[in-house]
């Protein structure tokens, strides 16, 4: 399959208005952006007129680095991972200052007492916040697991995470964005949107990128269907990405070569 450069060489696209919210393209015809299908992610692309892939986060990593979109909503992990690759959009991602309420750890008993932890396939950074967690806050060292098999935890993000909430209100849930901050005093960013560098004038798509989030963002109240998602999209999620997230994302990234699953701390390209 050709590549984006050699398919699509203007970067450029249009922001528009707010739109219906978007669905899933054929992931064959080459397209500039890519993006999750979850709630949490619509501030930031409901203004872009040109259609979007929507993807799981892994596999949309997977087709950024093929070269197949110019930029995508990824998880900040995949930047870390292959930073030498990426630009990072300054001043937009998704993050939270403290509680995230769809990035959490179902669990059965206490945490102390956790020894098989179930992951989830759709997001690398959640699987290694909870390992950052529990390894080095909580000093546990449990086995990890596919999500199909026996846990005494389970980790779920974005909107099955909410469904699953409303559905279970009495389940014991650890908030990853709560117990970061509790442990570090930090915010955190779970997706940032990485621009490739070899994409023809990244800055230019960065600056409209911006352009749309700050459209999005202002939309908020037709983005939600109902008050729960309103206050989800507005106290929950945090969408600047400035100097505090910037620290949070280098402690993390800090934290992911002290317990051995980053081989270096990466030099981060702003743009």
């Amino acid at each position: 399959m050709s590549t984006l450069s050699e398919n699509n060489p203007n970067p450029s696209f249009i922001v528009t208005e707010p739109r219906p919210q978007l669905t899933p393209i054929d992931p064959l015809i080459p397209h500039h952006l890519g993006s999750v299908p979850y709630l949490n992610a619509r501030p930031l692309t409901y203004a872009i007129a040109e259609p979007i892939v929507l993807m799981e986060p892994s596999r949309l990593a997977k087709e950024l680095a093929a070269n197949l979109l110019h930029a995508a909503l990824v998880p900040i992990v995949e930047v870390l991972e292959n930073a030498e690759a990426y630009h990072i959009v300054n001043g937009i991602g998704i993050g939270a200052l403290n509680s995230v309420y769809s990035v959490v750890l179902v669990h059965t008993m206490a945490v102390v007492r956790l020894r098989t932890i179930a992951l989830d396939t759709a997001s690398k950074t959640s699987n290694q916040l909870i390992r950052v967690l529990l390894q080095k806050y909580y000093r546990l060292n449990p086995t990890y697991v596919s999500p199909d098999e026996p846990a005494d935890g389970q980790l779920m993000i974005g909107d099955p995470a909410i469904a699953y909430r409303h559905s279970h209100p009495d389940e014991r849930y650890l908030d990853l964005g709560q117990s970061w901050h509790s442990h570090t005093g930090l915010p955190f960013v779970f997706a940032v949107w990485a621009v490739r560098k070899d994409a023809p004038n990244p800055e230019a798509l960065a600056r409209n990128l911006r352009a749309a989030a700050k459209i999005g963002l202002a939309a908020r109240d037709q983005i939600a269907r109902n008050h729960f998602e309103y206050r989800y999209l507005t106290e929950h999620l945090y969408y600047h990405l400035n100097a505090p997230q910037q620290k949070a994302i280098a402690a993390f990234a800090s934290d992911l070569v002290e317990i051995g699953h980053l081989a270096n701390k990466p030099e981060l390209s702003y743009i």
